[in-house]
């Protein structure tokens, strides 16, 4: 409901706009064979991945929603961002482009992994995040009875229908995180905390967490570093797996694995 409701409204702003529904799509489980990277294949899995994302990277801007599940996005979901090694593709595609995400909850304090994990996707997909929030309603469209609810999707809408070109980040002071909009954060020092999705750097102020620029500028998703993660790290496990195959086997062997 709250997708025709966005699309609705977007097209009532002259924009065009089309509803996607991941249940349309089949998805398998990523098997991790990595012919996709090493061999620089097409997945060998005969599901509609390539036309989820082909539909995605067309789009200049995007609005996700999903309801919540045990904390959490549905499986279908975790299943599209499991394929994350060929988003690689998308990513010049889309990078700099907006969109925002909307989880739903029925209960408060039962969300906390929803919208990281959605945004992870979007990240992963090369957007960069306009907003991003939550709406609550255990029933279907129950959430939709809180007008403050249709007056932020409202205003999200139209923010994303303007698609004024995204600008360089500048330091800010948070109650999240400003790429992925994550409330969890590690504690790696007295003072100072990472988020765990895009490793943002945040230090601890009376009023939340300051940002600076340049580590919102060289998060996780940039495309220097996922690029940098693909080839030196992922690639490289390749030549070290091969080596350490006889090593492998005979633990096997001794096991009875």
């Amino acid at each position: 409901m709250i997708g025709r409701l966005a699309v609705g409204e977007a097209k009532r702003r002259g924009t065009d706009a089309e509803l996607l529904r991941l249940g349309d799509y089949s998805l398998l489980q990523c098997d991790g064979c990595m012919r996709c990277v090493f061999n620089n294949e097409p997945c060998h899995l005969q599901d509609d991945v390539y036309q989820l994302f082909d539909a995605i990277s067309r789009a200049d801007s995007l609005l996700l929603v999903s309801p919540t599940y045990v904390l959490s996005i549905p499986g279908m979901l975790k299943l599209a961002i499991d394929r994350y090694l060929l988003m690689d593709q998308y990513h010049p595609l889309t990078d700099g482009h907006w969109a925002a995400s909307i989880g739903v909850a029925g209960l408060r304090g039962w969300e906390q992994f929803e919208l990281p994990l959605l945004n992870l996707l979007l990240l992963g997909l090369g957007f960069r995040i306009l907003d991003s929030f939550m709406l609550y309603g255990a029933g279907p469209g129950e959430a939709l009875l809180n007008s403050s609810a249709i007056g932020r999707i409202q205003t999200t809408v139209s923010r994303l229908s303007s698609r004024q070109p995204s600008e360089p980040y500048g330091p800010v002071i948070s109650d999240h995180c400003p790429i992925c909009f994550s409330t969890l954060f590690e504690k790696i020092e007295p003072g100072k905390f990472r988020c765990p999705v895009c490793l943002s750097l945040g230090e601890e102020r009376k009023e939340g967490f300051y940002f600076s620029s340049e580590t919102l500028r060289d998060h996780r998703f940039t495309p220097e570093r996922m690029k940098s993660h693909l080839q030196d790290w992922v690639l490289s496990t390749k030549g070290d797996f091969r080596k350490k195959l006889p090593q492998i086997l005979r633990v096997v062997k001794q096991f009875g694995l």
